[in-house]
C-alpha cells in the first residue's frame, strides 16, 4: 500500500477511480481508519463525489470499525444519492447493519432490494447467524431454496452453524444432502461448518468421519474437531488430538487453544486450564480477543470470578463476546448487581447489547429472585434497542416468572408469546411447578414439552418429581414405568471434582475408585455429623421405603465428591466440586450444614449456577 499510495499522491487531478482504488485497496487490507479519512475527502470534493464503486468499500470499514455514525450518514447519501436500490450496496448495508446488531433494520433493507441475487441472500443468512437469530437464518434459508436461488458454499457455510446450534439434526442432514445434490463446491469452510453441525447434534462418528476424509487439513480444521471433541465432553480426545496436531506439524493458533478451554471449563479442571492460559502467554495468544475471552469464561466457570475479572481488565481490546462472558460469569455466580453494572458499563464502551446479552441478563435475575429488574431487562430489549426477543428470551422470563411463583403469569406468557413457543419455554414452567407443587399445571407444561421433545428424559423426571412431591407416588411410578417401556434413560447424575492435577468423577453409589473404602468411611462419619447437628433427610421424592430412601439420598455423586475432597484437598484451599444436574434439596441443606461443621469452602458448580457454601450458609440465599 506504501507504493500505491506513493503513486495516488503523484496523480495532480485525482478521478473518482483513483480515489475508490486507494479506499478499496485500504478496506481490503485493513487499514479501515485511512479508507474513512479519503473517503472524507472526496465528500468535501466536488469534481469527486462518492459513487457506487466507493459505498461498499466505506460500509466495510464502518463495520470493521464499529463506526455507526459514519455509516448512517453514508446509509442517508446513499438515498440522497438515489443508489439505494443497487444490490452491491444494499448488501454491503445489511452486512453492516448486522454486525453493528441491529437485525431489523438489515432486515428492512434487504427487504427493499428490488432484484435480489445470492450475495444478498448470503449476507441475510450470515448475519442472522452471527446475531445467533438461528431460527431466523434457517427461514431465510428455506426461502431463498424456495425462490429457485441457488446455495453455493459461502450460504452453506453461514447456514450449517445455525442448524447445528439450534440441535436440529434432521434439518442439518437434509442440507448435507442438498449439498451434494446441487453440487455446491466442497470448500474447506463447508466441510468445517458440517463438522461442526454434526458435532453439536451429537454425531460425532460422522463429524470425525468427515475430518478425516479431508484432505490437507489446516489448522481451522483441526480446530474445529478439537473444539466439537470439547463441546460434547470427549475431553480426553480432545486433548489427545491436541497433541496429533503438533505431531502432524500443524501449529495451533490462538483459536486451537482457546478451543481446549471449555474442556477445562466443564471439568473445573484448574491447574490444566492455567497450563493451557501459560501455554498461550508463551506462544504470545494471551492478548488475542478470542484467546482472553475463552480464559473469562474458563475461570469464572471454575469458580474463579476474580481471576476472570482481571484477565477481562486486561485485555486490550474487548467485543460483545467478551463483555457477554464477564455479563454471563456475574450471572453464573450470583452476582446480579456486578452483572447489572456491566450491562451498564459495556454501553458506556460504546459495545450494543446483543441477544445473547439479554439471555445472561435475565438469567441473573431470575437466580437472584429480581422480577422486576429482569422484566425491565426483557422490555427494553424492543424498546430501548430494536431487539426482537426469541424464543430463548421467553423461556428466560417464564423462568424469572416461574421461580417466584408468579406461574399463572408464566403460563399466561407462554400463550401471549408471538412466537410458537418451544420446548425451553414449556420446560421452564415445568421445572417451576416442581419447586412450588402446581401438579396440574406441571402435568399440562410436561405434556406441551414432550409434544415438542417427546424422548427429553429431564420432563419425565420433573413430573415424576412433582407427583412424588405431592405424594402422588402411583402416578410417579407410572411415570417410571412408561420411561421403561420406551426405552428412555434418565440422565446419571456425575460429579467431579481435582486433586493433584487429576480430575475425579463419581457417579451415585460409586465404587470404583481405589480409594472408595476410605472414601466411604468418611461419608459416615458426614452423616454422623450432620444428624448431630439436627439434619433429616428429605425424602419426598425418593420413591422407596424410609430407610432406604436415606440410604440413597447419601449417596448422590456430589456427596462423594465432598468426602473425597475433605480428604484429600488441605484446609484453608476451597473444595471445588462440578456436578451434570441441579443439585437436589436435600443435598444443598447438606452441604451448608458440611460447610459449619467442617469449617470449609465448599464451592458446586451444578447444572444451572455456582453455590459458594461457608459457615452454613449459601451464595445463592437457598433461591436457585
Amino acid at each position: 500500500m506504501d507504493f500505491a499510495e506513493l503513486c495516488f499522491q503523484r496523480i495532480p487531478f485525482k478521478l473518482q477511480f483513483a480515489y475508490n482504488a486507494m479506499i478499496r485497496g485500504y478496506s481490503t487490507h485493513g487499514f479501515f481508519e485511512k479508507a474513512l479519512f479519503l473517503y472524507s475527502k472526496m465528500l468535501y470534493s466536488d469534481s469527486t463525489p462518492p459513487d457506487k464503486f466507493t459505498f461498499p468499500f466505506i460500509l466495510k470499514s464502518c463495520a470493521a470499525l464499529s463506526a455507526p455514525s459514519e455509516a448512517r450518514e453514508a446509509h442517508g447519501r446513499i438515498i440522497k444519492t438515489g443508489l439505494a436500490s443497487d444490490v452491491h450496496i444494499s448488501t454491503s448495508l445489511v452486512d453492516f447493519y448486522m454486525k453493528l446488531g441491529e437485525v431489523g433494520i438489515a432486515r428492512q433493507v434487504f427487504d427493499k432490494i428490488p432484484l435480489k441475487n445470492t450475495v444478498c441472500w448470503n449476507a441475510l443468512i450470515a448475519g442472522y447467524a452471527y446475531n445467533e437469530s438461528d431460527v431466523e437464518a434457517v427461514d431465510a434459508f428455506k426461502w431463498m431454496i424456495e425462490l429457485g436461488f441457488e446455495p453455493n458454499s459461502s450460504t452453506m457455510a453461514s447456514v450449517l452453524p445455525a442448524v447445528g446450534r439450534l440441535g436440529d439434526l434432521e434439518e442439518g442432514k437434509l442440507m448435507h444432502k442438498l449439498i451434494i445434490e446441487k453440487g455446491v463446491e466442497i470448500k474447506e469452510p463447508v466441510i468445517n461448518s458440517l463438522i461442526a453441525m454434526y458435532g453439536k447434534c451429537g454425531e460425532m462418528e460422522t463429524a470425525r468421519q468427515l475430518f478425516d476424509e479431508m484432505l490437507g487439513r489446516t489448522a481451522v480444521s483441526w480446530t474445529v474437531m478439537i473444539s466439537t471433541y470439547a463441546q460434547n465432553g470427549k475431553f480426553a480426545k480432545a486433548l489427545e488430538l491436541f497433541i496429533c496436531m503438533q505431531a502432524y506439524g500443524v501449529k495451533p493458533t490462538a483459536v486451537t487453544v482457546a478451543s481446549m478451554l471449555p474442556a477445562c471449563a466443564d471439568m473445573m479442571h484448574i491447574k490444566l486450564g492455567m497450563k493451557v492460559h501459560g501455554y498461550s502467554i508463551k506462544n504470545g495468544f494471551d492478548l488475542d480477543i478470542i484467546m482472553s475471552t475463552a480464559l473469562v469464561d474458563m475461570y469464572a466457570k471454575c469458580g474463579c470470578i476474580a481471576e476472570a475479572r482481571r484477565v477481562f481488565d486486561e485485555m486490550p481490546e474487548r467485543n460483545i463476546v467478551s463483555w457477554n462472558a464477564m455479563i454471563n460469569a456475574f450471572g453464573l455466580h450470583g452476582q446480579v448487581m456486578d452483572a447489572l453494572e456491566w450491562f451498564a458499563m459495556m454501553q458506556l464502551n460504546g459495545m450494543k447489547p446483543n441477544g445473547s446479552t439479554f439471555v445472561s441478563l435475565i438469567s441473573a435475575c431470575s437466580h437472584a429472585g429480581m422480577v422486576a429488574e429482569g422484566l425491565e431487562c426483557f422490555k427494553s430489549m424492543s424498546k430501548d434497542y430494536d431487539l426482537v426477543p426469541e424464543t430463548k428470551h421467553y423461556a428466560c422470563v417464564v423462568d424469572l416468572l416461574g421461580r417466584a411463583g408468579r406461574l399463572k403469569e408464566a403460563y399466561e406468557l407462554i400463550k401471549a408469546m408471538p412466537l410458537e413457543p418451544d420446548d425451553s419455554a414449556w420446560g421452564a414452567l415445568l421445572g417451576a411447578c416442581r419447586v412450588h407443587k402446581d401438579v396440574e399445571l406441571g402435568k399440562m407444561a410436561a405434556l406441551k414439552a414432550l409434544e415438542l421433545k417427546p424422548r427429553e428424559p429431564g420432563y419425565y423426571v420433573l413430573l415424576t418429581n412433582i407427583y412424588a412431591g405431592s405424594g402422588r407416588w402411583a402416578d410417579a411410578q407410572k411415570l417410571r414405568e412408561v420411561m421403561k417401556e420406551k426405552k428412555i434413560l434418565k440422565e446419571a447424575g456425575c460429579s467431579s471434582i481435582e486433586d493433584g492435577g487429576i480430575v475425579h468423577s463419581f457417579v451415585v453409589g460409586d465404587s470404583k475408585h481405589p480409594e472408595w473404602k476410605k472414601i466411604y468411611k468418611k461419608m459416615e462419619e458426614i452423616e454422623e455429623k450432620l444428624k448431630e447437628e439436627g439434619y433429616v433427610p428429605d425424602t419426598s421424592l425418593v420413591l422407596h421405603e424410609e430407610i432406604e430412601k436415606s440410604e440413597r439420598l447419601a449417596m448422590h455423586s456430589e456427596r462423594i465428591a465432598l468426602a473425597f475432597g475433605l480428604l484429600k484437598i488441605p484446609d484453608g484451599i476451597p473444595i471445588k466440586i462440578t456436578k451434570n444436574l441441579r443439585v437436589c434439596g436435600d443435598c444443598h441443606s447438606a452441604f451448608k450444614l458440611a460447610s459449619r461443621i467442617y469449617k470449609r469452602e465448599i464451592v458446586l458448580r451444578d447444572l444451572r449456577r455456582f453455590h459458594t457454601f461457608e459457615s452454613g450458609n449459601c451464595s445463592c440465599k437457598d433461591y436457585w
